[in-house]
């Protein structure tokens, strides 16, 4: 294995669980000493980075165990068709190896509430989900419902963890499953007559986009609002070539605008002030400060960088992550964030 990039660790592969034909669990040994570094939530995501023969690759895989439930971190793995990352998870990885990992990141969590809980999976998207669903039995007491898609019965992940919750909380937890051999695609009728009962619940979804988009825009319609609607989406993250090659052009959309000589940056408790270089995201200005603030993607997708805009302007050149709404409220990106203003201060706190 290559050495570890800066923020990484590595971490030794305790054991391969093969799930389905096409997918299997890594699970984890953590170190004392990292322990509290990768402490983590439920649904969110492990980064990994891939040293292929030919380049390095990054990639994000969500967290299918819970803390409160699981004594270590397991991820779940899909096959992908032309996949370079999932295939060689499948094909390459195995128990006693070692691999750089970031410590955890992810939006995708369960907010404080009482209101029940209606999950959408979508094949391996019921990764993140498995995860929610058992952080929520353990740690609340909120009803849930899980509509899991799949192309078949072989298909189906974590069937038998699914059928031992069920039975397990049957006051709690139903689970419907929806199989395309039998029944085709999963339509808008469909899933709103599965939510019955559910109407005032917190939704989450994580799946393929187009099932997703059917979903979202059901709930939208039947008029669920969308601060109660949470979406985890699955990307590749770009190579360190084409993230280069987008930055260029994002940083040359900013060149000549007004922009600060220093960045206010308040982080872990204490306040900064980070020399500025023009075109440089704000993220790049904390890291060539010597800071180490939470970042995974830097495409913009993952939300691991996110901060507040304290004072001042900034043009995120890209956001995956967050509503206009959020926006408007002050949550930047900060990887795809640069200064139009003559003054800026963000906070990572």
């Amino acid at each position: 294995m290559s050495a570890p990039a800066r923020g990484y660790h590595a971490l030794r592969v305790a054991a391969v669980i093969d799930e389905t034909p096409d997918a299997r669990s890594f699970v984890f040994e953590l170190p004392s000493e990292l322990a509290p570094l990768y402490r983590y939530k439920a649904g969110q995501f492990l980064t990994f980075q891939v040293a292929l023969p030919d380049e390095t690759i990054l990639r994000c895989y969500s967290l299918s165990s819970a803390p409160e439930t699981d004594a270590r971190p397991k991820v779940t793995v899909k096959r992908v068709e032309g996949g370079r990352g999932s295939n060689w998870f499948n094909d390459s990885l195995r128990e006693g190896a070692t691999i750089a990992v970031l410590p955890p990141a992810g939006l995708f969590v369960l907010r404080e509430s009482s209101a029940p809980l209606c999950f959408f999976a979508g094949g391996s998207g019921i990764t993140p989900v498995v995860s929610l669903i058992k952080s929520g039995l353990k740690t609340t007491k909120r009803r849930m419902r899980l509509i899991y898609a799949n192309r078949d019965v072989r298909s189906v992940i974590f069937r038998a963890e699914l059928d031992a919750l069920e039975r397990e909380h049957p006051d709690r937890l139903r689970v419907t499953h929806h199989l395309d051999d039998k029944s085709g695609f999963l339509e808008a009728r469909q899933a709103l007559a599965l939510i019955a009962g559910f109407e005032d619940a917190d939704f989450y979804l994580c799946g393929p986009a187009p099932f997703m988009e059917m979903v979202e825009s059901m709930l939208v319609a039947a008029g669920t609002k969308r601060e109660r609607i949470f979406i985890e989406r699955f990307i590749s993250l770009p190579s360190h070539q084409e993230v280069e090659a987008e930055n260029t052009l994002a940083a040359s959309e900013v060149a000549g605008q007004l922009h600060p000589s220093v960045v206010m940056i308040h982080l872990d408790g204490r306040t900064h002030r980070a020399p500025y270089c023009a075109g440089d995201t704000v993220l790049e200005t904390a890291r060539k400060a010597g800071l180490e603030p939470p970042f995974a993607c830097e495409d913009g997708y993952c939300g691991s960088c996110a901060a507040k805009l304290v004072r001042g302007a900034v043009k995120m050149h890209k956001n995956e992550v967050f509503s206009p709404k959020e926006v408007e409220a002050g949550n930047i990106l900060t990887c795809q964030s640069r200064p139009c203003s003559a003054e800026l201060e963000v906070s990572y706190d």
